[in-house]
């Protein structure tokens, strides 16, 4: 979200890079694995590709737009969403939750002041405008958050799902990307086309495939072992600390939601000390 805070590049561009980018690096590592042999995960690896390539650009062009930080602390919504798909999906593992009477109360009271202070956040009409803009990159972080655990559980191995996510999703997400910036800019192709080789983008596009690669291989691993894929989520959404801190030392500003920002990350944190403590949470 920084990135195109600062460069303020067309977000289609910046999920061609990424998606491509990170594609060809992996590329080589589908020799050292199986070729998954069951229909339904190639089918989710479409999907996921999907996912990113709405997530991608949406995000880029919304941190340009409005800056990391209001981005950022909307995107925090993602952990709720999460969290109640996944208890749709496994119902099981939400009735074992109900068993332990004591942490269910005190996980009930942090998604509910989570969810006031999301609240309080729409409270005027430039947050309400940001929410609005971000909820495409909610919707699809919650269901690539899904998707890359049943992806990773669902391989042969831990490998298979990583390489495999890193090639055919990202392409996918590619694919996605270029169609949506042919389409929007189809009266001027050519000149479109030169703007994402151009020379400037050869710097900017490496350090995106690096940090994004770095990214995406430790939220997969992390997602094959997390219980419940909302608590991964919870934990790369306290992103919100370290934007602001750093928009603050740049001197740029951020004064979008901040309280009540800051508010809702405060139960992001509290989440996340009752799941790595040991208190029984099992899901």
């Amino acid at each position: 979200m920084l990135f195109n805070q600062h460069y303020k590049i067309n977000g289609y561009i910046l999920g061609i890079w990424r998606g491509f980018g990170i594609c060809a690096l992996f590329l080589p590592l589908l020799f050292v694995v199986a070729i998954p042999n069951q229909p339904h995960y190639w089918i989710l690896l479409a999907i996921q590709g999907v996912c990113i390539g709405v997530y991608d650009s949406n995000i880029f062009f919304n941190s340009a737009r409005f800056g990391a930080g209001p981005t950022s602390r909307f995107m925090a919504v993602t952990v709720l969403l999460t969290a109640f798909i996944w208890w749709l999906l496994t119902p099981q593992k939400f009735f074992g939750l109900l068993q332990n009477g004591k942490i269910m109360s005190v996980l009930m009271f942090i998604l509910c002041g989570f969810t006031f202070f999301y609240w309080q956040m729409l409270q005027n009409e430039v947050s309400r405008q940001v929410a609005k803009a971000t909820m495409p990159a909610v919707l699809a972080l919650a269901a690539m958050s899904i998707i890359t655990k049943y992806i990773a559980e669902s391989g042969n191995s831990v490998y298979q799902g990583l390489f495999y996510y890193l090639t055919v999703s990202t392409f996918i997400s590619g694919i996605y990307n270029l169609l949506l910036y042919l389409w929007q800019n189809r009266k001027l192709k050519a000149t479109a086309l030169r703007q994402i080789i151009a020379p400037k983008m050869h710097r900017i596009g490496a350090y995106l495939i690096t940090f994004s690669s770095v990214l995406i291989a430790a939220k997969t691993l992390a997602l094959r072992l997390a219980p419940n894929p909302a608590y991964v989520i919870a934990l790369l959404l306290i992103a919100p600390l370290f934007i602001y801190l750093f928009n603050r030392n740049q001197k740029i500003a951020d004064n979008i939601s901040v309280k009540a920002g800051f508010a809702m990350i405060a139960f992001l944190l509290a989440l996340i000390i009752l799941v790595t403590g040991n208190f029984g949470i099992t899901d």
